[in-house]
């Protein structure tokens, strides 16, 4: 059953339309008025009934003056007492909104430095391949692929990368052993199979004839592991399989 998506939609208007300028107003105006109120109560109560009273400067006169002036002063506390309420809650609502705000931008700013890393990173390491080329690499994908849904200054890569990764593996370490058991094992399998499973880290491979394509898979197992080793040490797969068709 899905919830109605009214309460949501009246606290995003509430949140925006409540600001700090709005908050001092509300203050300032619940003190304005308890004290226009206490003074409504004292010019009502000079003119109709303090009539009867004569002026008088003795100590007991002083001791009615709570009893006069006691409902003016209960206003005056309420009155008080409210601007602190809503100083309070509104207060304190309006510095935790403005925390979570620096807070995310802050957190903004964070990914869009680490993405700016990753990018620079992957460019100087595809220059100094000789073979591969810096077109075959999707930057962007396999950030999100490596990064997906992490926090940015973690050191550690999404279970999907993880996944990718070791299905690279698992081709390189099944193609071996065929390999062990007949050096005819089939380049077109292994070929096919390692375009395959480096399509998923957002790598394309062309079907280049055998001693080209192994060349540049060289410099793809070298990118990869020098990317995880650099980027996400404490998840990316360490050891790299033995290529005994290599």
């Amino acid at each position: 059953m899905k919830l109605p998506l009214w309460p949501s939609k009246c606290i995003r208007r509430f949140d925006g339309w409540l600001t700090s300028s709005k908050v001092l107003v509300a203050i300032v105006a619940i003190f304005i008025a308890s004290i226009c109120l206490s003074l409504l109560i004292t010019l009502i109560n000079l003119k109709h009934y303090w009539l009867s009273y004569d002026f008088c400067l003795e100590v007991q006169c002083f001791n009615e003056i709570p009893s006069a002036f006691g409902v003016q002063v209960r206003l005056a506390k309420l009155g008080v007492a409210g601007a602190s309420f809503v100083a309070l809650i509104f207060g304190s609502y309006l510095a935790l909104k403005s925390y979570l705000t620096a807070a995310e931008v802050g957190a903004f700013g964070n990914r869009i430095a680490h993405v700016g890393l990753f990018e620079r990173f992957v460019q100087v390491e595809l220059g100094r391949k000789r073979r591969l080329n810096a077109s075959s690499v999707d930057v962007y994908s396999l950030y999100r692929l490596m990064f997906n849904g992490s926090n940015s200054n973690s050191s550690e890569a999404s279970v999907e990368f993880v996944k990718a990764i070791l299905s690279v593996h698992e081709v390189m370490a099944s193609s071996s052993r065929r390999y062990s058991e007949d050096p005819a094992y089939g380049f077109e399998t292994h070929r096919g199979s390692m375009i395959s499973a480096l399509s998923e880290v957002h790598i394309t491979m062309d079907r280049l004839p055998r001693m080209d394509f192994l060349e540049v898979e060289d410099e793809v197992v070298d990118f990869i592991g020098v990317l995880g080793l650099v980027f996400a040490p404490t998840t990316s797969p360490s050891s790299m399989p033995v290529r005994l068709y290599r």
